[in-house]
């Protein structure tokens, strides 16, 4: 997370509103926040922890309680940040619970919480992500910087006093702080899955224990052994008890059989005796059926002349309905004939009006012409009507455009005046804006140099840490070279020593060639014997710190370069704005903006000047054009004029051939419309007359050839009903029926016919299928007598209960036996289960103890994995902390096991070069706590900087701190501040010590009144 721009309103004891932009500060400053005590340096942190999280850096004071006492009630308290995480950014805004003035009227309301969250996307106003919810934005904050408020103050934002408790934060507290920023919750699960298995498979196996139990308790037995010596003693007795059972089964089978046997036979006896009672109920209706015989026969006779009845009387029929026809259509004829009578009458006294129709026509001419003569008429008066308007028209425009042309000669001639002045007024803007441009220059050369000499400081800065580097290094270097040349000198002593081992007296020496050897050469007790490996190393050494000297060397050049290249160029700058380099920015900047204001003025009336010549240009065109316009318009009222003398000569002569009565259009057309009405109606008679008459006549005809067919129609069918009479008449004479009611009588219709013959076949059917039954089954039952069903039933139930008896004793012992078999079955598989889950435990159950640190050293997975990352946080740590305490102290992980069930393993002890031992940081002082607490929070960034666990520590603020350190250890620190801001930070110190403001160029200066403190920031 990196802070771009912070806005105060009302809060801590800025009265106003104030804003921060970071930005100006540069890329990645290493800034000063200064300013008196109590004016409101720490309101600051507390401002950006309040917006990020509605908490303040030191959490001694709520949000409420932050307005400040000097504010408006009309001002409302709130803080806004917008920050950036990776390549997004975001926008924050938190007002806490207040009393303000009302909106309307007097008195004061408790404004409530609330807070928006926006990330800033390119668009106007941004995505909205929390709208209103305090709690939703405290964890939206937390989700996207993944810390909360307790971690964001102990590893970005060093509250005042609170160095120390990152510092001294036991295992407990800082696995947690350690597990948020590294994103290790993974270890955690992992921890948490296998006890939860681990338990799970415990509880599994305590189960499966107490299910054995419950096996046991089922068959009342408390053992195994019980189990398997109850099934043996029950083996003979279950065979006996399924001997007897079988033998009772099958007695009472053979007892059933009988039975059946018996019932049987009952049933063939009984059968009999219904047949023979069916026999004689069919006897008894033996009467009806022959009733039903004999008319069945009648109706068949009836049926064999029946076609000869219905033919006579279907003709009889067809003649009176001819009748009646011939009766209807001779009314019909008298009917038609009376009216084409009246239509001869219609039709001749048409066609006598129709011969009058040609006077009508020449009439009907005679009005159509006067018709167009009209027309003419009122078209050639609409064209003098419409000549007088245009007339009159041009003469009006005649006149208004002769006052506009007076118009424009008069602003053509007060135009010119103004031109004239203002080219007067104008004579000094070359000399003006040459001006202008020399101070332009000169203020940019201003602003350089004021920007040089920002960077004066912190050149000075870095020319002081290279020398200080350098003559470290020099230091060390010559303390490799000392170290080596001792090194090698005790190799060529070991290696003399060793030849003077091989001198023999009288041999000469291989150096100086004598072959006496006075003082041989001898390593001294206790020494030991220095290898060529040993030197090589020390020259190794010798060279890398040669190298490092030339590294640091070629950097205080560079340094020192800059600082001279920054003098020489300042020098420069301030040869090329003489008279000005001792002039405030500000002041430069007031007489600028004097001179822009005299010439934007003078640009102002250039542009109206050529506004009044381009107008002029204007003028002189539009007075050309109207002096044409207004030339044809003369013109074109002199035409109109004669035009309407013609037409009106053209109007009288038009109405000289129209007669007065009909000059009337409305009554010229009326008499016209009434004259062609007459003349329609006259040829619509005529014509309709005509086409009734000739639909009469055609009428008339259609009816006298249908009376002369139906005539002929009755004769032929008289004809045809005297045969089918005589017909009729013989075909009964020739029957069994005395007469035609006899013969009606006995006609039956065909489904009746259908239904006494049915009941008649049945009948017989029936009555000789009992008797062949009875037949049949007296031959079966002459040898047979009936059978005595109560001694059988007897006989049946003692057989039943015998077998139900001998049935509950096997079935006793069968369901001890297979209770006793299932036991053991289960008690099987019990068995194997509870090995399965104990070879299961055998590795889950480990794995868990070990995971969560229930063995050995008491260290979980979460905790180990943390030690690791905790060791790279100290390397870095001690590196700063090494460099602060002038070399000697480092801090290191406490490896020795936690008295008791306290957790371990992520404690913390310091190292002192000194004494060459270790011990708690607790015995740290005040200015060493600060730097120890300080060198652990910069390692801790870079760690999860480098991890990239989704966690960016882009800015740190440090709040006091620095007092309590010497003037070489405060050094110390602001090297490794820089060197940590030359790797991509932002630092922000609160610090009350002058030579921190003496050192950064970049501030936020903090300045307070007697109304409340104001925020000004200082750039390079």
């Amino acid at each position: 997370m990196r802070p771009l721009k912070l806005k105060l309103q009302a809060f801590g004891p800025f009265a106003g509103s104030e804003v921060i932009d970071f930005t100006k500060l540069g890329v990645n400053p290493l800034f000063l926040i200064n300013g008196p005590t109590g004016a409101g340096k720490s309101s600051i942190l507390d401002a950006i922890c309040f917006a990020l999280y509605g908490q303040t850096t030191g959490a001694e004071r709520d949000g409420a309680q932050m307005r400040c006492d000097h504010a408006d009630m009309k001002v409302l308290t709130e803080v806004s940040l917008v920050f950036s995480l990776g390549e997004k950014r975001y926008l924050i805004r938190r007002v806490p619970q207040q009393e303000r003035a009302k909106s309307r009227g007097e008195g004061t309301t408790t404004q409530n919480p609330e807070a928006q969250l926006r990330e800033l996307d390119g668009t106007e106003d941004g995505r909205l992500l929390v709208s209103k919810s305090v709690s939703d934005a405290t964890a939206q904050v937390k989700d996207l910087m993944g810390l909360d408020v307790e971690q964001f103050r102990q590893v970005m934002v060093l509250p005042q006093g609170k160095f120390r408790e990152l510092l001294m934060a036991d295992s407990r507290e800082r696995e947690k702080i350690f597990g948020q920023l590294f994103q290790t919750n993974i270890y955690r699960r992992i921890e948490e899955r296998l006890k939860t298995q681990a338990a799970g498979i415990k509880h599994a196996v305590e189960g499966h224990h107490n299910e054995i139990k419950g096996i046991l308790q089922t068959a009342e037995v408390s053992s195994e052994q019980e189990v398997s010596a109850a099934v043996e003693t029950l083996k003979p007795v279950l065979v006996t008890a399924l001997a007897a059972k079988q033998a009772a089964d099958k007695k009472h089978q053979t007892t059933i059989r009988e039975k059946d046997k018996a019932l049987a036979l009952q049933k063939r006896f009984d059968e009999l005796a219904n047949k023979r009672e069916a026999l004689t109920a069919a006897h008894a209706i033996a009467p009806t059926i022959a009733q039903k015989t004999m008319r069945l026969t009648q109706a068949v006779q009836a049926q064999k002349i029946q076609h000869h009845f219905e033919s006579q009387r279907s003709q009889e029929n067809q003649l009176k309905q001819l009748k009646q026809q011939i009766a209807v259509t001779k009314d019909e004829w008298v009917q038609i004939d009376e009216a084409h009578k009246i239509a001869v009458g219609e039709s001749l006294r048409a066609k006598s009006a129709l011969e009058g129709i040609d006077e009508l026509k020449t009439q009907r001419t005679d009005l159509q012409r006067y018709e167009g003569l009209l027309s003419q008429l009122l078209e050639v008066e609409a064209q003098l009507q419409t000549r007088k308007m245009a007339a009159t028209s041009s003469r009006q425009r005649c006149e208004v455009k002769q006052r506009d042309h007076q118009v424009l000669v008069a602003e053509r001639e007060a135009n010119q005046h103004a031109v004239n002045t203002l080219s007067t007024a104008l004579e000094p803007l070359p000399a003006h804006q040459v001006a202008l441009e020399s101070l332009t220059q000169k203020f940019k050369l201003r602003q350089e140099l004021e920007t040089l000499r920002s960077a004066a400081a912190a050149i000075s800065l870095n020319v002081r840490a290279a020398q200080t580097a350098l003559d470290q290094q020099t230091d060390e270097f010559e303390q490799a070279r000392l170290n080596a040349n001792q090194t090698e000198l005790l190799w060529h002593s070991g290696q003399a020593a060793l030849l003077a081992k091989e001198l023999q007296m009288g041999e000469p020496c291989p150096v100086c060639g004598s072959g006496e050897h006075p003082n041989p050469a001898a390593l001294q007790l206790g020494d030991e014997l220095v290898t060529k490996e040993q030197v090589d190393v020390a020259r190794n050494l010798q060279q890398q710190a040669s190298n490092r000297v030339t590294a640091c060397k070629d950097e205080f050049d560079r340094v020192n370069n800059l600082k001279t290249a920054n003098t020489t160029e300042g020098q420069q700058l301030k040869a090329s704005i003489a008279g000005y380099a001792d002039q405030s920015v500000d002041e430069m900047a007031e007489a600028l903006t004097v001179i822009q204001g005299e010439v934007k003025q003078l640009q102002l009336k250039q542009i109206e000047l050529q506004q009044r010549n381009r107008r002029a240009v204007e003028i002189q065109k539009t007075l050309a054009s109207d002096l044409e316009l207004l030339l044809t318009l003369e013109t074109t009222a002199k035409n109109d004029s004669d035009s309407l003398i013609q037409i009106s000569t053209q109007v009288e002569q038009s109405q000289q051939q129209i007669p007065q009565s009909y000059r009337q259009e409305d009554h010229l057309n009326k008499t016209l419309k009434a004259l062609a009405e007459r003349i329609e109606t006259t040829i619509q008679t005529a014509t309709s007359a005509e086409q009734i008459l000739l639909q009469k006549r055609s009428m008339l005809d259609k009816i006298d050839s249908t009376m002369a067919a139906l005539s002929k129609q009755f004769e032929d069918s008289q004809m045809q009903a005297d045969r089918a009479l005589e017909a009729w008449m013989r075909a009964l004479q020739a029957s069994d029926f005395i007469d035609e009611g006899t013969f009606q009588s006995a006609l039956v219709k065909d489904s009746e016919q259908t239904t006494l013959q049915g009941d008649i076949e049945r009948y017989n059917s029936e009555v000789t299928s009992i008797e062949a039954v009875i037949e049949q089954i007296t031959s079966e039952l002459h040898e047979h007598t009936t059978p005595d069903m109560d001694a059988l039933d007897n006989a049946l139930t003692s057989a039943g209960e015998l077998l139900a008896q001998a049935g509950t004793a096997w079935q006793k012992y069968s369901e001890r036996n297979s209770l006793l078999v299932s036991v053991q079955q289960k008690l099987q598989k019990a068995h194997e289960k509870n090995e399965a889950l104990e070879k299961q435990y055998a590795v889950i159950g480990t794995l868990s103890e070990v995971a969560n640190g229930q063995t050995g050293d008491k260290i979980s997975l979460n905790r180990f994995v943390l030690s690791v990352l905790l060791d790279d946080v100290l390397i870095q740590a001690s590196h700063r902390l090494h460099i602060m305490s002038k070399s000697r102290y480092r801090l290191v992980r406490k490896e020795d096991r936690a008295k008791g069930n306290k957790a371990s393993g992520l404690e913390l002890e310091v190292e002192d070069g000194n004494t060459g031992k270790t011990r708690a940081v607790a015995t740290l002082s005040g200015g060493e706590s600060f730097m120890a607490a300080l060198s652990l929070a910069l390692g801790l960034s870079d760690v999860v900087q480098s991890y990239a666990g989704g966690i960016r520590l882009d800015a740190l603020f440090i709040d006091e701190g620095f007092g309590s350190l010497d003037t070489e250890s405060l050094d110390a620190a602001i090297r490794v501040l820089i060197d940590l801001q030359q790797s991509g930070r932002m630092i922000g110190v609160i610090s009350h010590v002058s030579e921190l403001k003496e050192q950064m160029a970049l501030r936020v200066d903090v300045k307070s009144g007697p109304s409340g403190s104001n925020i000004s920031v200082q750039a390079a």
